[in-house]
């Protein structure tokens, strides 16, 4: 009887130092920890790696442009980027959660973190970023080869989707520069012009506030993703198409065919093929009737 009694006690102490292990009270006490003061000089930074659980992005900073160069080589969206280094700007570290490498995961320190390695002229820092924090406002981190993971003041979101990491603009025409357009519709064809003072589609009256609002679409247009394995060339024989005419003596053209449950969508001399949402399609290609004047 004693001997069972041993037993269970034994097996009670086992599972109750599992769960203090699992819930970090081996950890040692983290105000006797000094944490580091982290001081990111985000405003020199040129180059930026971003390891993400499934693939990894390289960005450049050209001048005041920032460019991704793989997994593709193009333009690289700056608001993201400078999202990002804010709030890596901001940040700041709380305390030491852990340095025991087999509770990372715990704190999402793990192959679900995201990893940013920021270079600078005379220097270079990595920062691995979980999604997870203490609370709302918070995230936990490890900084370079400091094998410490410290709860944070502040947060860094990693965007997971790389096509978020990619300018999806397409083109910017700006307000007041369009002084006409040709549109066609699946073989169907009409023009928008300006003079006097008035919009005309073809020989007659434009509705003003349908064409500008048609127009700033355009200032700029944005699109939704991108069709990587689909070429510009598909679209040659595109069934939409819409071609500007500016006040710079410039011509700008957009094509646009159906594909895959959207409209894949190509200016004039891209190099990439853009995704956008079927329901934009007649915003970016719009009905003759639709820009004309009420009664015409």
């Amino acid at each position: 009887m004693r001997q069972k009694q041993t037993l269970v006690l034994g097996g009670t102490l086992v599972l109750l130092l599992v769960l203090a292990w699992l819930s970090g009270v081996f950890d040692r006490n983290p105000s006797s920890i000094r944490v580091p003061e982290l001081d990111l000089p985000t405003d020199e930074v040129t180059h930026i790696s971003v390891t993400l659980p499934d693939t990894e992005l390289s960005l450049e900073k050209q001048g005041s442009r920032w460019f991704m160069r793989a997994p593709v080589d193009m333009p690289a969206d700056s608001l993201t980027i400078a999202r990002v280094l804010t709030e890596l700007s901001d940040l700041s570290l709380n305390n030491r959660a852990t340095s025991n490498t087999d509770r990372y995961e715990v704190y999402g320190i793990d192959s679900t973190a995201s990893a940013v390695t920021l270079t600078w002229p005379d220097g270079s820092e990595e920062i691995v970023i979980s999604r997870q924090g203490r609370d709302y406002m918070s995230i936990y981190v490890r900084i370079g080869d400091d094998p410490n993971v410290y709860s944070t003041n502040g947060r860094v979101t990693v965007n997971q989707d790389p096509e978020r990491w990619r300018d999806r603009g397409v083109v910017d025409l700006g307000m007041g520069t369009v002084t006409s357009a040709r549109v066609t519709r699946q073989d169907v064809s009409y023009e928008v012009s300006f003079g006097g003072g008035t919009w005309m589609v073809d020989d007659q009256p434009g509705d003003s506030l349908q064409i500008t609002n048609w127009l700033r679409r355009f200032a700029p247009l944005n699109a939704d993703g991108f069709f990587d394995d689909l070429p510009v060339q598909v679209l040659t024989d595109a069934s939409y198409r819409v071609d500007f005419s500016t006040n710079v003596n410039a011509t700008v053209s957009i094509q646009a065919m159906h594909a895959e449950s959207a409209v894949a969508l190509v200016p004039g001399g891209g190099q990439f093929t853009y995704r956008i949402f079927e329901s934009r399609l007649d915003q970016i290609f719009p009905e003759r009737e639709s820009l004309l004047a009420q009664g015409e």
